[in-house]
């Protein structure tokens, strides 16, 4: 069968309300908020326009309801150049709806969201052949049900499953978690997967003789990674001026992503990943700082 999309996408899509404030709320008192954006998000579907702004050729199939945010997050995708016709429609479906507290002075963000609705993979879709026609299986925590049977169609078919996991509690997730053969996770998930609080020794203790990769992400601190051989290597954190790190794990994911079904060897694929991710950070909002293949080629080539 033909390939029709290099990396197909079934989990979370969100809409992001940003406040900008000077410094994080302390209780009972009153801010002034500097400023507001909306912007689309997601575990998913930051990471589908992560890959797709490089250059990857993207199918997102998560559900989708009949509400004004459905409409906002389809034709937010369709913008980035990220086919939307695999959506599946859901009455009782909703994208998640996120408050993002944006502190200017520490440059941390604090999510509240809201989930009125269903959200990521449909339980039967897909189609098993459209799973088949994709490069790249993606995913994350939501519809764990539509999770497991895709990645089990995946990886049968020898095609490669990552997955931006947060919630390794939900129901379901010791399930679908073996069948992620490129597990990326932030340095917080793995210690709470493992105990592990060291995030070398975290990797070692996720590594299967089914994955192909391990990789625990660790912010201004690099990333810790490693293949068959179970040798940890590091990637040191690229230096920029940091505005926002909203999306940055998502975004490390998806240019993973896009590095892989480019066929690059691994020690690339965490290096353009975590560039990729710095440059999303020197610009506020989950998505507005991530680049194109040229910028993150020019700013590749001046480290």
């Amino acid at each position: 069968m033909n390939q029709q999309w290099d990396i197909l996408g079934l989990g979370v899509a969100t809409v992001d309300d940003l406040l900008y404030v000077s410094s994080f709320p302390v209780p009972d008192t009153k801010m002034q908020v500097l400023h507001t954006e909306r912007h689309g998000g997601g575990l998913t579907a930051t990471a589908l326009v992560a890959a797709a702004r490089l250059g990857a050729h993207c199918g997102y199939a998560g559900v989708m309801g009949h509400d004004e945010i459905s409409t906002f997050v389809e034709q937010d995708l369709a913008h980035e150049g990220i086919d939307t016709s695999l959506i599946v429609r859901r009455d009782d479906a909703q994208p998640l709806h996120a408050i993002i507290i944006v502190d200017r002075t520490a440059h941390t963000r604090t999510i509240l969201f809201s989930a009125n609705g269903r959200a990521g993979a449909d339980d039967t879709l897909p189609p098993a052949d459209v799973i088949r026609s994709s490069g790249l299986l993606f995913m994350d925590d939501y519809g764990a049900v539509g999770n497991l049977r895709a990645a089990r169609i995946a990886r049968e078919a020898g095609i490669p499953v990552v997955a931006d996991f947060e919630r390794p509690e939900w129901p379901g997730f010791d399930d679908v978690f073996p069948l992620v053969n490129h597990l990326i996770l932030s340095s917080r998930v793995a210690t709470k997967i493992t105990g592990e609080s060291n995030p070398e020794q975290a990797a070692l203790k996720l590594w299967t003789p089914d994955r192909e990769i391990v990789a625990v992400t660790c912010g201004v601190d690099g990333c810790w990674y490693l293949d068959a051989d179970q040798i940890p290597r590091h990637q040191k954190a690229f230096s920029v001026d940091v505005v926002d790190t909203t999306g940055c794990g998502d975004v490390f994911h998806g240019a993973y992503s896009w590095a892989l079904v480019q066929g690059m060897p691994l020690p690339e694929r965490i290096r353009i990943a975590s560039a990729t991710a710095a440059l999303k950070a020197t610009q506020p909002g989950g998505r507005r700082g991530i680049p194109t293949w040229e910028m993150l080629r020019q700013f590749l080539q001046m480290q």
